[in-house]
């Protein structure tokens, strides 16, 4: 089974807009090896320091505003898995990081609108590690490594984000009024050196990526949402296998891409 999957979520409205990606996140729930259980690590679920979420059952949260009212009546409410989300936290903690345990039942939507095109029965329990306030590269890179130590082969784990992230420009676009946008050539340049380097760059390399990856700082004026592709990248250890399993453009400058990453060490 794939250790890994890296999902850009996208606005909230992906859950009820059909587009390419809503479109292909239903059929990946679909035809995807069924897990146990899920780890997923949003991009809006950012705390001082890594916490595992240990909640019983799940409640979707709608942060945010301005969106079709329809949005803020989906529900979406999975099982928990307290048990794997106190051993993850325990190993993790072993392992040198600075975790936490929260019980808090909230699921933001980078974590329930991509489940709910996937998984719409909400029949797999789900635990959640959130980012860390410090926004360190080479820590969420260094937990993806013991992710991929401690992480059953039966449980998947998910990255939720985005391949490209500059709402000024996504913002700016919105307000032109168009239906067809032309991809901003920053965008696509560092959506294909991710994938080059991706599939040739050493793991530890990934710490600087900010300065190896042309227009890294315009993709990404912040790195929350880079930072679960690092994770899921390393969470499938120091040989992965790469498989672009979707690629479409939002408003030409954010990318819904989706990435599986499986072990190919021997």
């Amino acid at each position: 089974m794939p250790r890994s999957l890296f999902i850009s979520h996208g606005a909230p409205s992906l859950a009820i807009e059909p587009s390419l990606a809503h479109d292909f996140l239903i059929s990946l729930g679909q035809s995807w090896p069924r897990p146990k259980a899920i780890v997923l690590i949003s991009a809006h679920n950012i705390q001082a320091q890594f916490t595992v979420g240990s909640a019983q059952q799940w409640q979707e949260v709608h942060d945010f505003s301005g969106f079709s009212s329809e949005l803020y009546q989906l529900q979406y409410r999975p099982q928990g898995d307290p048990g794997l989300a106190e051993r993850l936290a325990l190993q993790l903690a072993n392992d040198g990081h600075a975790m936490a345990i929260s019980e808090h039942p909230a699921i933001d939507h980078g974590a329930w609108v991509p489940l709910m095109l996937m998984y719409p029965k909400a029949d797999i329990p789900l635990v959640t590690i959130s980012l860390a306030a410090s926004m360190d590269s080479a820590a969420h890179l260094a937990l993806g490594q013991s992710l991929a130590k401690y992480l059953p082969d039966e449980v998947l784990l998910i990255g939720s984000g985005s391949i490209t992230h500059n709402l000024n420009d996504a913002f700016s676009r919105m307000r032109t009024g168009q239906t067809e946008y032309q991809i901003e050539p920053y965008a696509a340049q560092f959506i294909a050196a991710t994938y080059s380097a991706l599939n040739t760059q050493p793991l530890l390399d990934w710490v600087n990526w900010q300065q190896n990856l042309p227009h890294a700082r315009q993709a990404h004026p912040t790195i929350e949402h880079f930072l679960p592709l690092l994770i899921a990248r390393a969470a499938a250890g120091d040989q992965v296998d790469v498989q672009a399993l979707h690629q479409s453009m939002s408003l030409g400058v954010l990318g819904m891409d989706v990435i599986g990453f499986t072990s190919s060490a021997r």
